[in-house]
């Protein structure tokens, strides 16, 4: 029998048809499918990819699954609506959980955007540090906001989605875009907060603006004096993109002039938006010699610049640069940006100074708009980010005094910026030092309650003559003490590398030897100096929330987008192109990858994103999002 050959036999074993070998382990080749667990692997992919929740019910998915395996049994839209909502809600204690645990404080910051529905939209996003001293970024809510959008009527959705978290005890600022709706949620928000004796130093610190928003105001004050030679750019690029005649004859000029080696193509740029402005400028100086040429052979094409404007636009682009690198800088929501921020805006005061005393009349006017811009600003900003800076070992006060020296050569204002930075980090200093002290004062009461005697009554009055005594110690006296681990810090000598170093480690490592400090300096490089981390956020809704998906109900699109943020983040496939600079390849080379971060611009009337005219909403009803 076993040197038979059944022509009907497929398996010369029968063991190899029901058995397979895994991990050294015999098991079923046909296994069960467990279906709570491909439910769960659909919810991941309706939260990872977008996708819509009809997607479950479509047949060739159905037909795929089915053909993987017979015990397969196919879900509903609303099944899986259901399931992504539980694993948010499963997810949101987690994180709930991780923000009651961090050690230090919570910073927040907060954006506006507009759908396709019109429907407004508010985002919150928390910055911390965990216990191992890793900046975490976590989006805690994407939730619709209806009108009016006032300060009052904004504090009072920020402290709801607060309290839901449970982190009002936490808060420790929030960066806002510069507005004044938001100035007035802010100050509502900072006064109920100094009212719990939550805030520290009576809330100076609490609200922050937005410093990548203020880099834009300042930009667009100086881009409107070269508007004639922008727009003659803007009209070129848009002709090269709508004509292909033109766009061949422009190809063939690039070859003809040996230019076919540039590895740069032309952006095309979004007028609100001055970074695009400038990464369109930056782009066409290198092509300045085709547009020239192309004036030249091609008679319908009138937008070229003239040469003293190709002059200007130059000079401007080297100039904005350092505005463009900043903003990039400031964007980041990976690693601290507070420490950054006194040495950058003190290179924009620097450069603007240099710069109103040009020789180019053009620039001199452009400087003299930017710096009054600047200056409103400026005052309100240096003393408080200053700190940080501090608090970089590599820099401390010596830092600051060298930087504020360039800037105020009066040597009596000098001097007194500086104390006012130095002053200012004392104070807070001992603000932190007194709620270190009372927390340990109020632990150690704790432990020893149950062996006091309280029937003494002449006991009783010496110990609040002694907190008496002990009141006016941590107000006068433990100041020295306070003081001495302060002093220490600022007295000692720095040996690592100056040009690297990790300064939320670096802070790590020194917890036992500055305990208090360390943990002041662990809130205050918390701080987000732009509200990109908030932005963001749009960028997953644009495409959640887009045509084809506009009846989707609010509470199932924060479902999607914030479960999204926990567990995978924002990448570079998330950006959207009406939240992001895309670049568009007129010469048909690859697009540069986006730069992670990139800061869109605003408009300083409202920061409230324009309804995209491209996308027509829906007429779903039933709450769940189909496609047409």
């Amino acid at each position: 029998m076993k040197r038979h050959k059944c022509i009907k036999r497929q398996s010369m074993d029968v063991g190899q048809m029901i058995l397979a070998s895994q991990n050294s382990q015999l098991s079923t080749r046909v296994r069960k499918v467990d279906q709570m667990k491909l439910r769960d692997l659909f919810s991941a992919l309706l939260i990872a990819r977008n996708v819509p929740f009809a997607l479950v019910e479509w047949k060739e998915f159905r037909d795929i699954c089915a053909y993987l395996n017979d015990d397969f049994k196919p879900i509903s839209r609303n099944t899986g609506k259901a399931d992504v909502v539980k694993k948010h809600k499963a997810q949101k204690e987690v994180i709930r959980n991780r923000l009651k645990l961090a050690p230090g404080r919570i910073c927040l910051t907060s954006d506006m955007w507009t759908s396709v529905t019109t429907t407004g939209y508010i985002s919150l996003t928390a910055h911390y540090l965990d216990k191992d001293w890793v900046l975490q970024k976590k989006l805690l809510n994407f939730s619709p906001l209806p009108p009016p959008h006032t300060g009052e009527h904004l504090s009072s959705k920020l402290f709801a989605m607060i309290e839901d978290w449970g982190i009002e005890e936490k808060v420790s600022n929030i960066t806002l875009d510069n507005v004044a709706n938001n100035g007035a949620c802010a100050g509502i928000m900072k006064s109920r907060l100094v009212a719990k004796k939550i805030l520290l130093n009576d809330g100076k610190y609490f609200h922050v603006r937005c410093c990548a928003h203020i880099l834009a105001l300042i930009v667009k004050e100086g881009l409107t004096k070269i508007d004639p030679a922008v727009l003659k750019i803007r009209a070129s690029v848009k002709s090269l993109k709508k004509s292909q005649v033109r766009k061949q004859k422009f190809l063939d000029i690039v070859e003809t002039l040996g230019m076919s080696g540039l590895k740069k193509g032309i952006r095309q740029d979004v007028k609100t938006r001055w970074n695009s402005t400038y990464l369109m400028l930056d782009s066409c100086i290198l092509y300045k010699p085709v547009f020239s040429h192309l004036k030249l052979v091609d008679s319908d094409y009138e937008d070229c610049p003239t040469n003293e404007e190709w002059e200007q636009i130059e000079v401007v682009t080297k100039f904005l640069k350092v505005f463009h690198e900043l903003t990039k800088v400031f964007s980041g929501s990976k690693y601290p940006t507070s420490n950054l921020y006194f040495e950058r805006i003190c290179q924009v005061q620097v450069l603007l100074k240099k710069q109103s005393r040009s020789n180019i009349e053009f620039i001199r006017n452009m400087v003299k708009e930017m710096q009054s811009k600047f200056d409103s600003y400026w005052k309100e900003l240096s003393p408080t980010l200053a700190m940080a800076v501090v608090l970089d070992p590599r820099s401390k006060m010596n830092f600051v005094k060298f930087t504020y020296s360039k800037l105020y050569p009066d040597e009596r204002e000098l001097k007194c910026q500086v104390n006012k930075v130095h002053s200012n980090i004392k104070e807070l200093f001992n603000e932190y030092y007194t709620l270190s002290s009372s927390r340990a004062s109020n632990s150690c009461a704790a432990q020893n309650l149950s062996v006091q005697n309280f029937g003494n009554f002449a006991a009783q009055e010496g110990s609040d003559f002694f907190q008496e005594y002990v009141a006016t110690q941590e107000r006068g006296g433990n100041v020295l003490t306070d003081l001495s681990e302060l002093d220490e810090y600022l007295g000692e000598t720095y040996k690592g590398c100056l040009n690297s170093l990790d300064i939320l480690n670096y802070w790590k490592n020194h917890e036992q030897q500055y305990p208090v400090l360390s943990r002041m300096a662990g809130d205050i490089l918390s701080i987000p100096i732009s509200t990109v981390a908030s932005e963001s956020a749009f960028s997953i809704g644009g495409r959640v929330i887009d045509r084809f998906r506009s009846s989707l109900l609010p509470e199932n699109a924060e479902a999607l987008i914030t479960t999204r943020d926990w567990e995978y983040g924002i990448g570079k496939e998330d950006t959207d192109e009406d939240n992001v600079i895309v670049e568009e390849d007129i010469l048909g080379f690859e697009p540069d990858a986006v730069e992670d971060g990139a800061v869109e611009d605003v408009e300083e009337v409202t920061r409230e994103h324009p309804v995209n005219p491209r996308a027509l909403p829906g007429t779903g009803t039933d709450g769940i999002n189909d496609h047409p």
